[in-house]
């Protein structure tokens, strides 16, 4: 596996639209690394990938089987190794009803609702909201100053029910942070 060739496997797949991943099962490609660190830079074998159309290509190829993440193309299968979610939420929008849009890294914006689930998964003595970016279980985090200013709109606008800070959005509840 090279990434020309990868990149080239999935050169169909350049527009606005996730290619069905779920439905491709080649074989496993081993020996490359992949990574992605935890402030959503993609790496291979140990250098930093800079073309970001190729990372934004590669980030519509990405299937979450049981926790683990691979670029998944016809012909190849290759393991992501993930710091703590492929995507970066870098912004958001709040509307007049106070309901949420989140932007990622790789302009792939979504509504904050009951179908992009949202848990927390500490990290490094840290809650972070983890939230369903596709309903193909692809995760994605908030950045620093994006969480930043995520707390401050639910530290006005939310309620706490069990320790944990809720906001609504779209009709759902949801978790944004642990209360100590």
């Amino acid at each position: 596996m090279n990434i020309s060739k990868l990149s080239k496997d999935i050169k169909d797949f350049s527009d606005d639209a996730f290619p069905p991943v779920n439905s491709w099962n080649p074989d496993l490609c081993i020996g490359q690394e992949m990574h992605i660190d935890r402030d959503g830079n993609w790496f291979y074998n140990g250098s930093l990938i800079k073309n970001k159309k190729i990372v934004k290509l590669f980030s519509k190829v990405l299937r979450n089987d049981g926790g683990n993440y691979f670029l998944v193309t016809p012909a190849e299968k290759v393991p992501v190794r993930v710091e703590i979610a492929p995507y970066v939420i870098n912004d958001f929008d709040i509307d007049a009803n106070k309901n949420i849009v989140l932007h990622t890294n790789f302009d792939y914006s979504f509504k904050l609702d009951s179908k992009h689930s949202v848990y927390l998964k500490e990290f490094e003595s840290v809650h972070l909201p983890i939230v369903l970016v596709r309903p193909d279980n692809i995760e994605g985090f908030l950045n620093r100053s994006t969480y930043y200013r995520f707390l401050n709109f639910a530290t006005n606008e939310g309620f706490v029910k069990n320790n944990i800070l809720y906001i609504n959005s779209f009709k759902a509840e949801i978790p944004v942070g642990k209360i100590n």
